[in-house]
């Protein structure tokens, strides 16, 4: 079942043509002064995510959701924890209102939502709610070692 909805995943991002604007900042907020360096667009982080062969961190949120913007205001601004994902992932914002499909296929139930997948789309972790700097880095960090178990599997 797991496997299908991966699939599903790379197919939609393949076919369905969801882009995912980042012209603006992401839910409304000002621009903080440390950024974390967004994707374009889905289509974009997944080719760059397999390029670069680092994982894609997905951020869905919304404009009326405060811990959203909590998440967004007081832990992604962090210069340590921004200098950590821009160096490790591929980062998008997602809009959990306008990419719908996306955000039923990887099962968000509440916002905000931190999704971390593999070059291959494989959920490699999931952060659900607000969570201080310090908790949002171990949780980033411990996707990032799965990534990383995963790629020594394949090499052997």
């Amino acid at each position: 079942m797991r496997q299908w909805k991966m699939l599903s995943l790379c197919g939609l991002m393949i076919f369905a043509g969801l882009a995912v604007s980042q012209a603006a900042p992401p839910f409304g907020f000002a621009k903080p002064k440390s950024e974390i360096q967004w994707a374009d667009d889905i289509f974009a982080a997944h080719k760059l995510s397999q390029s670069q062969n680092k994982p894609m961190l997905l951020v869905f949120g919304a404009d009326w959701c405060g811990y959203c913007k909590k998440l967004e205001q007081q832990t992604l601004t962090q210069p340590q924890l921004v200098e950590y994902i821009n160096k490790t992932y591929i980062a998008v914002h997602l809009d959990a209102d306008k990419d719908e499909r996306v955000t039923e296929i990887l099962e968000v139930k509440g916002l905000p939502c931190t999704i971390i997948l593999s070059p291959e789309a494989d959920l490699l972790g999931r952060i659900e709610g607000f969570h201080q700097p310090s908790a949002f880095y171990q949780k980033l960090a411990t996707a990032k070692q799965a990534h990383l178990q995963v790629e020594a599997r394949k090499v052997e």
